[in-house]
């Protein structure tokens, strides 16, 4: 049998026009170069036919790093049949392998299985894990700036001094419990209602937020909310998820430059779900709090109802509903009512 191909000789790049010898046996003897009408033995030499892949040219790799390249499939998959039919053959468990349907469902179950338990629960606990021994100066330094913000969304505080001051007094006695944490209390104007708690201790109340709580109580509930932020290093831990699952996808797409909306959107629909079991460890560490300083739980339910309400007006006569609370990053206020119900018993 004559298998028609190209022949490179492994020292220069020069393709030749050849056709591969099979004998009766089943063992490859020569190689004939069409337009040099020579012949070349290859009768003793060991030889390693590479995999199909897809309708890719195949390489007949040689033991003097010759090589013999063809498309015709047809013929090449004989070749390794034939080589198969002793069990000994080295290309017998890949060929059976590549051959077996229920293997390959295997596999892929399998496959799947993995990437999600890595995904749902391997990446949220090193995460968890690296936070948690990261040091200080380095989520500092490396995870947070007041600076940044500043530049391209804060705008200085409209709230009058003495205001500032009564807060600073208010939220003192807290924030002195946590000096591990060393937090900050600041004021920031240029974005809606809003509380925020940066990995280096910073804790941003918007001035729509401060002008929207009608108690000191429902101030002090979202401190304890942002403070559990900081307790359990979700900002840090975020940013590390968001690291691993972008290079986990481009790994697994193998391509930087096309990583767009299709292949990036995994990546966001998992960081809502992380960001709103933040939130929720978060509510409970606020909850706790209040409890411990006998102040009521209901401050929080009105914090939330203030922020829920004051939302809906801004976004008065835009598109709301599913869609808008699917992409929200923090729980739906009801669920925040059920989690006190929850906790008061």
């Amino acid at each position: 049998m004559l298998i028609e191909g190209i022949y490179l000789d492994g020292k220069t790049s020069k393709r030749n026009a050849a056709r591969l010898e099979v004998n009766s046996n089943h063992k490859i003897t020569a190689i004939h170069l069409t337009e040099q009408q020579k012949i070349l033995s290859f009768e003793h030499q060991s030889y390693v036919v590479e995999s199909r892949l897809g309708n890719t040219p195949r390489e007949i790799t040689f033991d003097d790093e010759q090589l013999f390249v063809c498309d015709n499939h047809e013929e090449i998959d004989k070749l390794i049949t034939w080589q198969t039919s002793n069990s000994s053959n080295q290309y017998s468990w890949l060929y059976h392998l590549e051959n077996n349907s229920k293997l390959i469902f295997i596999s892929t179950i399998t496959t799947v299985i993995l990437l999600y338990g890595i995904v749902v629960y391997g990446i949220p606990s090193t995460a968890k894990l690296m936070a948690h021994n990261v040091p200080y100066f380095t989520s500092a330094q490396l995870f947070s700036s007041l600076d940044i913000l500043d530049e391209t969304v804060f705008e200085p505080s409209t709230l009058p001094a003495k205001r500032q001051q009564e807060i600073r007094t208010l939220v003192a006695p807290y924030l002195s419990n946590h000096k591990s944490l060393q937090p900050k209390l600041e004021f920031r104007s240029g974005m809606e209602a809003n509380a925020l708690a940066l990995p280096n201790g910073v804790i941003v109340f918007t001035d729509d937020f401060v002008n929207l709580t009608q108690t000191d109580d429902e101030l002090v509930a979202v401190l304890f909310h942002e403070l559990g932020h900081l307790t359990q290093k979700h900002m840090t831990q975020r940013i590390i998820q968001d690291a691993m699952l972008t290079i986990m996808v481009i790994f697994i797409t193998g391509d930087v430059e096309t990583f767009d909306l299709v292949t990036g959107l995994p990546t966001l629909l998992l960081d809502l779900t992380y960001s709103r079991e933040f939130e929720t460890e978060a509510d409970t560490y606020a909850l706790t709090l209040l409890n411990k300083h006998d102040i009521p739980l209901q401050s929080f339910v009105d914090a939330m109802t203030n922020l829920e309400n004051y939302y809906l007006k801004e976004n008065e006569g835009k598109v709301l509903g599913t869609v808008n609370d699917f992409f929200s990053t923090h729980p739906k206020t009801s669920e925040r009512i059920i989690l006190v119900e929850t906790f008061k018993e």
